[in-house]
C-alpha cells in the first residue's frame, strides 16, 4: 500500500516537472528568436525598458504577433508614455502607458506592463522600439 502511494507521488512529481520543462523550453525559444542586435531603439530620457518578450497567440480567429513591454519611469516626477513598436514590413502598433486612470501617470519610479497584439503572421527578425514622454 505505501509503495502504491510513492509511485503515485512520484509519477504525478514526474508529470509536472516534463510539463514544466515543456514551458520553459517554449518560452526560450521565443526569446532567443531575439537577438539584441536586431532590436533598435529610441527612448526618452525618463523611461527604461525592463522586459521585451514576443510571441505568436491566437487573436481575432488566427495566430498573431504579440509583444509583452515592460517600462519603468526612472524621472523623479509621474509621467506619461507613448509607445510604439515598428517591424520592417511597414506594420506598426502601440498604445499609451498607461492607457487610463486618473489621472493618467505612471508614479514615479514604478514599472507597468502591457500587452500589444499586432496584425503580423510571423516572428520577426528585426524590429524597433520607440518611446515618448508626453
Amino acid at each position: 500500500m505505501r509503495k502504491n502511494k510513492i509511485l503515485c507521488l512520484l509519477t504525478v512529481l514526474l508529470v509536472m516537472g516534463m510539463f514544466c520543462i515543456g514551458y520553459a523550453a517554449e518560452k526560450a525559444e521565443v526569446s532567443k528568436s531575439a537577438e539584441p542586435a536586431s532590436i533598435s531603439f529610441d527612448l526618452c530620457p525618463s523611461v527604461q525598458i525592463t522586459n521585451i518578450s514576443y510571441y505568436m497567440k491566437k487573436y481575432k480567429g488566427a495566430p498573431r504577433l504579440h509583444f509583452d513591454i515592460s517600462i519603468k519611469n526612472i524621472s523623479k516626477e509621474d509621467k506619461r508614455f507613448r509607445l510604439a513598436v515598428f517591424l520592417p514590413d511597414g506594420v506598426a502598433g502601440g498604445g499609451l502607458y498607461p492607457r487610463k486612470g486618473k489621472p493618467p501617470v505612471i508614479k514615479a519610479g514604478e514599472e507597468l506592463k502591457r500587452v500589444f497584439p499586432m496584425y503580423f503572421h510571423e516572428l520577426p527578425t528585426e524590429f524597433s522600439i520607440m518611446i515618448q514622454e508626453l
